[in-house]
């Protein structure tokens, strides 16, 4: 069994996980299209696909806040 202890870190260690990724996806967006811009956008699969793989780090490191937090967030952003 684990102690309330173990399962907060646990949980902090996978946020953490997850913001780290977030920020390598978006590095990695930005390299992709600095060099496509270069190269005249021919190509923009690589960019699509580390686009979608940044989404999905997104929400899984917004999966971690409660649905109503999320909810008053967009709700104050639209103002």
């Amino acid at each position: 069994m684990s102690s309330a202890t173990e399962v907060i870190r646990s949980d902090l260690n996978a946020r953490d996980f997850y913001r780290n990724e977030v920020q390598t996806k978006l590095e990695d967006v930005r390299a992709e299209y600095v060099y496509q811009k270069g190269v005249g956008l021919e190509d923009l699969g690589e960019l699509v696909g580390l686009l979608k793989e940044a989404k999905l780090a997104l929400d899984s490191w917004f999966g971690f806040l409660p649905d109503e937090n999320i909810k008053l967030a967009l709700e104050a952003a639209r103002w």
